[in-house]
């Protein structure tokens, strides 16, 4: 969908970009990388590969700066009023993982042109990609549809009550979808091949691709590191610190120990995980309908646990791994939003279990299944969080697997 078709069809739903994290962000090294970026860009250039895209029409840059963790976002303006997105590629904050960066635009405009052709999942089209972080714009970008809407990120990451029932109900859609998205190994969209079929590749600091469930989470224990050093822990949970960190390093080794009992299903075929689902990489208008899923940038085929994690809007923390006095004598939390939000998880699993019904999904495992399996949810929770350095008792996590002897491979 176009911009313009959007205006034509209501364009009472839309009052202005809220893009403000770009001027809003400070001093520190997300703002000034942002800035350098602003400052070093060929935006000349940028303007000059749109025109050429519609055969030399006149186009211009608006005022607008969207800013994400990894992407600054201009809007094109043609001559005729169309209106496209830039969506730039920016340096990563280490050195060491800029190749890592190139990779990831590469997949993403992959899975796009998949999810694309293989579903009904609502995509901004994709106008022009540029691979290469060399060209003369001197960095990667897409040119892709310009959406009138904002991303949870714009919305101060509050879904209204009043809409709640609606978002949550396309979020199930599309987990359902995306779910429906199976690929004979854990790895990423590498290329598509002639015959129309994909090529899978490696998930970035990971490897692979894997054949099974079991040697991604061997990879991922052998690879991935907690992500505060240790003086950050100690300055996050003083006293704590350092039976958080032995926790945390009996939680990697155990996925490690324990990897061939902690799938469902060991062998493929694999659903397409986003990598990072939530409202927060959804455009809505200003009536919360829902316009396009964004960002797939970190997605791959992948284990069913991670496929069947909640959306991060409806994301916990694990119980098991939070400190005890977040809590009351029954387990619950004593946060309201909290305990809401265990009432929104259990009408998610009604909702996707409804939309497999009505598509007729009701043989073999599925996406609400897996919702459904607490302790592989919290395993999936847990290796996110460790990745995000959040404190807290890993280990725990895997007390529910210990009973679990190593299995052999599928």
């Amino acid at each position: 969908m176009s911009c313009t078709d959007y205006i034509l069809e209501d364009d009472d739903a839309f009052a202005g970009y809220r893009w403000s994290y770009f001027s809003s962000n400070g001093e520190g090294p997300l703002h000034l990388r942002a800035q350098k970026f602003l400052e070093s860009t060929d935006w000349g250039s940028l303007i000059e590969y749109a025109a050429a895209e519609r055969n030399g029409m006149k186009c211009g840059l608006l005022p607008d700066i969207g800013l994400g963790y990894n992407h600054m976002v201009r809007i094109v303006e043609f001559a005729d009023q169309v209106r496209w997105v830039a969506r730039l590629r920016l340096p990563d904050l280490s050195q060491a993982r800029d190749s890592l960066s190139s990779a990831r635009s590469v997949t993403e405009y992959n899975t796009i042109q998949l999810v694309q052709k293989e579903t009904k999942i609502p995509v901004p089209q994709v106008h022009a990609f540029e691979g290469d972080p060399y060209s003369r714009v001197k960095t990667q970008f897409m040119l892709m549809d310009c959406l009138r809407g904002n991303v949870g990120m714009d919305l101060n990451m509050e879904i209204p009550s009043e809409h709640k029932t609606s978002v949550f109900t396309r979020l199930a859609d599309i987990h359902i979808e995306m779910s429906t998205i199976q690929l004979p190994k854990i790895g990423t969209i590498a290329g598509i091949n002639d015959d129309g079929s994909y090529r899978q590749g490696p998930i970035p600091g990971l490897g692979g691709p894997f054949e099974t469930a079991a040697e991604f989470f061997r990879a991922w224990s052998a690879k991935v590191e907690f992500g505060l050093s240790q003086d950050q822990l100690k300055e996050a949970a003083g006293s704590f610190a350092d039976e958080l960190s032995a926790s945390a390093s009996s939680f990697k080794q155990l996925v490690n120990d324990l990897a061939g009992g902690l799938s469902i299903r060991n062998g493929g075929p694999f659903p397409l995980c986003h990598g990072d689902f939530g409202h927060n990489n959804i455009i809505f208008d200003d009536k919360y309908r829902l316009l396009g899923v964004i960002d797939w940038e970190g997605a791959f085929a992948g284990p069913w646990e991670i496929s069947g994690e909640f959306p991060l809007t409806l994301s916990i923390i694990p119980p098991v791994m939070d400190v005890p006095w977040n809590y009351d004598e029954n387990g619950l939390p004593k946060d309201a939003k909290d305990r809401q939000r265990l009432v929104d998880r259990e009408e998610y699993i009604a909702m996707v279990a409804g939309g497999e019904r009505r598509r007729g999904l009701v043989e073999g495992y599925s996406l609400s299944l897996a919702l459904r399996d607490t302790k592989r949810q919290y395993l999936a929770s847990a290796m996110r969080l460790y990745q995000r350095g959040k404190p807290g008792w890993y280990s725990k996590v895997m007390e529910c697997f210990a009973s679990l002897s190593e299995v052999a491979d599928e």
